[in-house]
């Protein structure tokens, strides 16, 4: 049976992702915008790595129940992940705990698509067994797209 696939964002601080924001909106009201509108994000390697803790716990103050976080984590950064799971002991952090992850575990959408191959990719992603797509900041107008098409297909 096919699996659902769930819709992410690589990071949303990048100028990259200026035009799925409103021209006026603050820069700290980003993720909350962004958390109104999607359920889940993958937080970049670079974007998490030298945050202080209570930056990372404050995300989880910015975003609705049910949101997730997906942090990226490079192979061999096990002093990293351990920092994740001993931040995932609180319950806050338990709550919007989505998984830690290489990008390689998920379907990439690099590049702006057109609907019909956008539709094609997420559902080649969804035969092979991937519950995941990162809508990477270069592909940022695919997004919403992406999320339409998920949900048409019975994920989101």
């Amino acid at each position: 049976m096919p699996t659902s696939m769930e819709i992410a964002a690589y990071g949303w601080q990048s100028p990259a992702w200026n035009g799925f924001y409103p021209d006026d909106i603050p820069d700290d009201w980003r993720l909350d915008y962004y958390a109104n509108e999607f359920y889940a994000v993958v937080v970049p390697w670079a974007a998490w790595r030298r945050a202080d803790d209570e930056v990372l716990l404050g995300w989880q103050g910015q975003v609705p129940d049910g949101f997730l976080f997906y942090w990226e984590l490079p192979p061999g950064e096990e002093v990293a992940g351990e920092r994740l799971q001993r931040l995932r002991g609180g319950d806050e952090f338990a709550a919007h705990w989505g998984g830690t992850l290489t990008l390689s575990e998920s379907l990439q959408i690099e590049r702006a698509m057109e609907l019909r191959p956008l539709r094609a990719a997420i559902e080649e992603g969804r035969g092979r067994g991937l519950s995941l797509v990162v809508v990477m900041a270069s592909a940022a107008e695919s997004l919403r797209p992406a999320r339409d098409i998920a949900l048409l297909l019975g994920g989101g």
